[in-house]
């Protein structure tokens, strides 16, 4: 017999209080308890600082405007350099990069969800996109970690984009190593030609934005953003949900 939905709604509730009680949840910005109806305690959830808003250079954090006819594309300000303009929502610092550390290594994956939804929030564009797309990891670093947590934000993310997510239209061709353990002046050669497209025809003439989980010298969105303009991409659009 089925029972009525007041009664479903109480037998929730209760099973809810009684995990709460037998195993309470820890907020995985500082390690507090929290109520299973919150994956963030109040305190860090106001500690989280927002990176400036409009465009910012990842490698010189100018946010100077990009000259030229393009609204967003390469070509730092600052002379000799050949950079990506993009947005980001907060700067990498606590309690922050616990919560990307907890996604990125301890199995959180249920965290993309409140962190993407966050970044569509702080992060806006003028011109609207035809979809999102996300910097892949690598099948062998794929396999260890069992998601690729870009790939992740990119899903959360997109319906605050009003466009659909396409995380897998980039593939990483080679493996590389671990950008956080290399120096910046390394970051760049790491990287080069890493990045290659499934479907080619359906990327041509649309503007794509492009999401990555934490942005030090923008290396990596760089080189991912520039195969898919390779593809024919007529704009790519970075977002980040940390810069460094």
């Amino acid at each position: 017999m089925d029972l009525p939905a007041r009664t479903h709604r109480f037998l929730r509730a209760a099973g809810r209080l009684l995990l709460d009680t037998l195993l309470p949840p820890l907020c995985p910005g500082c390690g507090e308890e929290i109520p299973s109806a919150r994956w963030i305690c109040r305190r860090c959830r106001r500690a989280l600082r927002p990176a400036p808003p409009g465009w910012i250079c990842f490698a010189c954090r100018s946010d100077a405007r990009p000259g030229g006819d393009r609204e967003a594309g390469y070509g730092c300000r600052v002379p000799g350099h050949d950079r990506l303009f993009g947005r980001a929502a907060y700067w990498m610092e606590p309690p922050l990069d616990a919560l990307v550390h907890a996604l990125k290594y301890r199995g959180r994956s249920d965290l993309a969800r409140p962190l993407g939804r966050l970044l569509a929030r702080r992060v806006s564009f003028e011109a609207p996109a035809a979809a999102v797309a996300a910097v892949p990891l690598h099948r062998t670093r794929l396999r260890a970690r069992g998601y690729n947590q870009a790939g992740l934000l990119a899903r959360a993310a997109a319906p605050g984009w009003a466009c659909p997510p396409v995380p897998d239209v980039l593939v990483r061709c080679r493996a590389t190593r671990a950008q956080a353990r290399l120096a910046e002046s390394r970051r760049a050669a790491n990287v080069a030609g890493a990045f290659g497209v499934r479907e080619a025809d359906w990327i041509t003439g649309r503007t794509w934005i492009l999401v990555d989980d934490v942005v030090t010298t923008g290396s990596t969105l760089l080189a991912a953003a520039r195969a898919l303009e390779a593809a024919g991409a007529a704009r790519v659009i970075p977002a980040a949900l940390a810069l460094a």
